[in-house]
């Protein structure tokens, strides 16, 4: 394909020659390269409404509302669009998915519904509408409209996995088995519903050195590290969330794991520690600070512990007790960073002697006097001249 300079040199002569089909076709080439392209946007929109097109020259008029982040003007010109043809399914999905990112989840919901009477067999409107009525905290009309998607895609496992994960959601174990599909989920579901061995049986259908998916491979530790915990071998459970941080970075998971395992260990410290990774994770930084806290009542040494607590309450702007802990920090072994930090917290404070102890250079009180006389000299001769 040209570059989409030359594209748009074509194009642009196929416009002014009136070759509007063929320049249309290049444009439409230019915004499958790149969606956000204003000018190719704003060109199809003219060539529509040359070409008296209305309904494409609404739909593209969205476009370009689009790609100028106004969303409201997209949505009216959807709905336009839908006005001259009521049955266009691609315009309603638009104007659903427009409805959805403008966080109208409840009219997405209506016009979704729309798409799935006038066309039953559309799959991605039944996925569309369980992730709307799960946003809208609504389980049972998720779980309803994803029954009917069973009913129709019999043999369609996407559909068989998606109702299993809401009745596990919703704790009805028994019909999430009937209907899984994904061995891992159906892991899963045993795990939760306390049958330790059937869900240890699948797992060890797999050989962990030949899954090649990352994702398998994240699944299986956790799975195992449930298993594990399940079965109050909490020191294997916390190697296979060890594997699981090496697969992939931490995450809220793997310190919820671990933090179950260290309360079935009766470690208290690390079992407060561990949960307030996990909070902090989920950005629920009050919950974490009251975890950290807990921790640090039982090992005020804990450097990890008070830096968590330094930072944490520096960014509730709590600066003189996050101080306090930077403060600790320092103390443990002299840590560079708690030295810098405090440093420049004293000399913001204008405690020059406190900076000066951390290391923060400050002028000679000499310099400082000099500064100082020339500018009250200055103040001086101002008055002198009255």
């Amino acid at each position: 394909m040209a570059n989409l300079q030359d594209m748009h040199e074509n194009a642009a002569m196929l416009y002014e020659e009136k070759k509007l089909k063929e320049a249309l076709l290049i444009y439409e080439d230019i915004i499958k390269a790149n969606p956000t392209d204003e000018v190719a946007l704003s060109c199809i929109m003219d060539i529509y409404l040359e070409l008296d097109d209305k309904f494409n020259y609404y739909l593209s008029r969205a476009n370009v509302n689009i790609s100028q982040g106004k969303m409201e003007y997209a949505i009216n010109d959807t709905k336009k669009a839908l006005e001259l043809d009521m049955d266009n399914i691609d315009a309603r999905r638009k104007l659903a998915r427009l409805y959805k990112v403008d966080n109208k989840n409840l009219k997405a919901i209506d016009e979704f519904l729309k798409i799935v009477h006038q066309n039953e067999n559309d799959m991605d409107a039944y996925f569309e509408l369980v992730d709307l009525y799960m946003k809208e905290g609504s389980i049972e009309s998720a779980i309803t409209i994803a029954q009917k998607a069973n009913e129709i895609f019999k043999d369609e496992a996407r559909v068989k996995n998606m109702l299993a994960q809401l009745y596990f959601k919703a704790n009805d174990f028994e019909n999430a088995l009937k209907v899984v599909e994904n061995d891992f989920l159906r892991a899963k579901i045993l795990l939760q519903d306390e049958q330790n061995e059937k869900a240890n049986e699948i797992l060890n259908k797999f050989d962990y050195n030949n899954l090649k998916d990352e994702i398998e491979k994240r699944n299986y530790l956790v799975l195992k590290a449930q298993y594990f915990y399940n079965a109050n071998e909490f020191d294997k459970s916390l190697e296979m969330i060890e594997q699981y941080s090496k697969v992939a970075r931490p995450d809220a998971i793997s310190f919820q794991m671990k933090a179950l395992n260290y309360e079935g260990k009766n470690d208290d410290f690390n079992a407060h520690l561990n949960w307030g990774f996990c909070y902090k994770l989920q950005e629920k930084f009050d919950d974490a600070l009251v975890e950290f806290e807990h921790a640090y009542q039982i090992d005020p040494k804990n450097k990890s512990c008070l830096i968590e607590l330094a930072n944490l309450y520096q960014k509730n702007k709590e600066r003189f007790v996050a101080m306090e802990y930077w403060q600790k920090v320092y103390e443990i072994d002299h840590d560079e960073q708690a030295r810098e930090i405090l440093a420049e917290f004293y000399y913001s404070e204008g405690n020059f002697e406190m900076a000066q102890n951390y290391g923060k250079t400050i002028e000679s009180k000499e310099a400082q006097s000099e500064e100082y006389t020339g500018f009250l000299d200055k103040i001086m001769g101002f008055f002198a001249k009255k």
